[in-house]
């Protein structure tokens, strides 16, 4: 089993105006309501892979009901902590005649001392038949690190393979408690602090990320660079996979924490670093080339492991990795 930590998911809300009118009643065109980005994407893949997700977090209000609603569909099990709030809100609205976009972002509920006391109750029960964890995703709010450092405490005792795929400075946070899996994408490598500029050239990033990975005593670390490619780092190799077909980015939602299923099965199942790079990219493409309400399914995933490839592989033997 894969425990999936989703600390504070969320839900996106599209509506298309004909001419936003401030001060006015504005009549909408389209309308459109998904799930947001977060771990929940990760344990989507996880069970398409044939994987067995277990999910725990903080949900609230509609928004919570949907996320519920969303993973029952799915078949997900989940064991949510239900707040009265309402859950983490992105309202984006789109004025189709004037080409603007205006962003509403209600950062969601507040999480009080008996929510994390039922929370980390919730977590030692489902733990023990785990193997894997995932933690991903941004705290609510009346939290802090300390909560990522007990849930990471109690994987640790109980053996399990951690994978961080944390957002924000918990992500440079998390690195020093020593997980077994790192995932960074493009977005959130600002963070780690490993550089003055975001001009800097790809393979300084990658050589530095190897230098935190070998530091920290992480085992794998993912670097998500977007249209570059995916870059699989262990200490002994660097393996980078692209897809040479041009890929039409339908949606793209929720593509990188999609692929932190993929990275949560290859561990579980013991993975050569090579066919974990595939099927990591494979998924990733997979969600970017779907249209909405669908993600992906387990033959889109299958089509794609057989159209990317490593295009480049760094180890110690070559004298590449310094």
């Amino acid at each position: 089993m894969i425990v999936t930590i989703a600390l504070n998911p969320s839900i996106n809300k599209l509506a298309v105006i004909d001419g936003l009118e401030v001060n006015s009643i504005n009549n909408v065109q389209d309308y459109r309501i998904c799930l947001g980005e977060s771990t929940i994407y990760s344990a989507y893949t996880t069970k398409i892979l044939q994987g067995e997700p277990y999910v725990l977090g903080f949900i609230g209000g509609i928004g919570g009901r949907y996320i519920k609603n969303f993973m029952e569909k799915s078949r997900i099990k989940s064991d949510m902590v239900f707040n009265l709030g309402e859950s983490k809100s992105i309202y984006k609205i789109v004025d189709s005649i004037n080409g603007t976009e205006t962003t509403l972002l209600d950062n969601g509920l507040r999480v009080d001392e008996r929510d994390t006391k039922n929370f980390k109750h919730k977590l030692q029960n489902h733990i023990k038949d785990a193997k894997v964890m995932i933690i991903g995703g941004e705290l609510p709010k009346g939290t802090d690190f300390s909560l990522v450092e007990d849930i990471i405490t109690l994987a640790k005792k109980n053996n399990l393979k951690i994978i961080s795929a944390m957002k924000g400075q918990e992500l440079r946070k998390s690195l020093s408690l020593n997980p077994y899996g790192v995932k960074v994408s493009k977005d959130t490598i600002a963070e780690l602090k490993i550089f003055d500029s975001l001009e800097e050239d790809t393979n300084y990033i990658i050589k530095e990320l190897y230098k935190i990975l070998v530091n920290n005593r992480i085992h794998y670390m993912v670097y998500d660079a977007f249209d570059e490619g995916i870059y699989v780092i262990s200490k002994s190799k660097i393996c980078k996979v692209i897809c040479d077909e041009c890929i039409d980015i339908s949606d793209g939602l929720g593509a990188s924490d999609s692929l932190v299923g993929a990275f949560a099965v290859s561990i579980e199942r013991k993975y050569e670093q090579e066919k974990m790079a595939k099927l990591i990219m494979a998924t990733n493409i997979s969600v970017k080339n779907s249209k909405h309400p669908n993600i992906c399914s387990r033959k889109d995933i299958d089509f794609y492991y057989n159209k990317v490839k490593i295009v480049e592989i760094m180890n110690k033997k070559q004298g590449y990795i310094q």
